[in-house]
């Protein structure tokens, strides 16, 4: 039970999470980046920086406490509303995945 756990998990973010984050850094990170960053570009330089740009982005779209912490929160309503829901989406089966590959180490027997 614990190797299927692992083994979902790990198979999520391949099939889905990678091909995603390209997606996502290709057509969407320099869009969120303008408005957030007021054109400065971090996350966008190479997939490692886009990675966590993504979780980064994510978070701010989803909490508002984090965004308060970046100052991001009322820039984040210019955001088109596509291109939140994606990062969301994104943050959201990330860490249901790293929940999955957590608890099979929880229930090895």
């Amino acid at each position: 039970m614990d190797l299927i756990f692992f083994g979902v998990g790990l198979s999520v973010i391949f099939i889905i999470l990678l091909p995603l984050a390209f997606y996502l850094k290709a057509k969407k990170l320099r869009t969120v980046e303008d408005i957030l960053e007021h054109g400065n570009r971090y996350y966008s330089l190479n997939i490692f920086m886009a990675l966590h740009g993504l979780l980064h982005y994510g978070s701010v779209f989803l909490f508002d406490w984090y965004a308060k912490c970046y100052n991001l929160l009322s820039d984040r309503n210019k955001v088109p509303a596509q291109a939140s829901i994606l990062f969301k989406v994104y943050f959201v089966i990330f860490m249901l995945c790293v929940l999955l590959m957590f608890l099979s180490t929880l229930f090895f027997e």
